[in-house]
């Protein structure tokens, strides 16, 4: 776990702080540089955390069982246990509503949990998804043998 001072800020100063670093993303966002903005601003142990949190309620919001969840991203199952918590009560109810809905991370999901895509997904239907992944990656394919051609044509 990272390591937070153990001096406080006074609230008022740390909302402000907030408010600015969620501007400073919305502005990066905008002119589509966020990527690099994260890169350079979070520490690869802080990159490690705000994706398996970001997994873990994408399995959650699919009903993945909690030691699953522990399992599948090495998650201590406590730490999975209190977010499902959380997720209960609803305090992610943003994030799945808006920011899974656009996103591939329940892809991104389905291959840790199938071993990077070499087994299929526990419960039912697992084998259309394979069948859909595997469909998915053969065009992927294709798009990128297409536009390494049209680079080499160019040359």
């Amino acid at each position: 776990m990272p390591h937070v001072s153990k001096r406080k800020l006074e609230e008022q100063h740390l909302r402000d702080l907030f408010l600015e670093t969620v501007s400073v993303f919305e502005r990066a966002g905008k002119r589509g540089e966020l990527k690099q903005v994260l890169g350079q601003l979070l520490t690869p142990t802080e990159k490690v955390m705000l994706v398996k949190r970001l997994a873990v309620i994408a399995m959650l919001s699919q009903n993945i069982p909690i030691h699953d969840i522990a399992d599948d991203l090495s998650m201590s199952p406590s730490t999975v246990d209190i977010m499902s918590l959380k997720f209960e009560t609803e305090n992610y109810s943003y994030i799945v509503e808006r920011g899974l809905k656009e996103t591939d991370i329940k892809d991104i999901v389905r291959m840790i949990q199938t071993v990077g895509g070499v087994m299929p997904p526990r419960g039912k239907g697992r084998w259309k998804y394979l069948d859909d992944s595997l469909r998915k990656d053969r065009i992927a394919s294709r798009i990128r043998k297409l536009k390494e051609k049209k680079k080499s044509n160019k040359k």
